[in-house]
């Protein structure tokens, strides 16, 4: 296990990393998430996560339990309705004419 300080940046959130494990890709390509690992990202036997290609690189993001819940947390202050869509829809064109000239 590598003991080195890394940042990254998500969500214009920064993070320090300081283990970086080195895994092998098994049979089935399994790999398997290191004890110092879900020490850092508590996992649960069983919980879904999200496998995605980006770039050269893959993210393995852990699910919630209930994502419904963890997208009705986020978007709490988001308004869904023909009023905000219009106000929207103004608020862009108006960026794009500006930028035309």
């Amino acid at each position: 296990m590598w003991h080195k300080t890394f940042i990254s940046c998500h969500n214009i959130k920064l993070y320090t990393v300081n283990a970086l494990e080195v895994v092998e890709v098994a049979d089935k390509y399994r790999i398997t998430i290191t004890r110092s690992v879900r020490e850092v990202v508590p996992l649960k036997i069983g919980q879904k996560v999200a496998v995605v290609p980006f770039g050269d690189r893959i993210i393995v993001q852990p699910l919630p339990d209930k994502p419904e819940e963890k997208l009705a947390e986020l978007t709490k202050d988001i308004e869904f309705n023909r009023k905000a869509r219009e106000k929207a829809s103004k608020f862009l064109i108006s960026q794009a004419k500006h930028r035309e000239h």
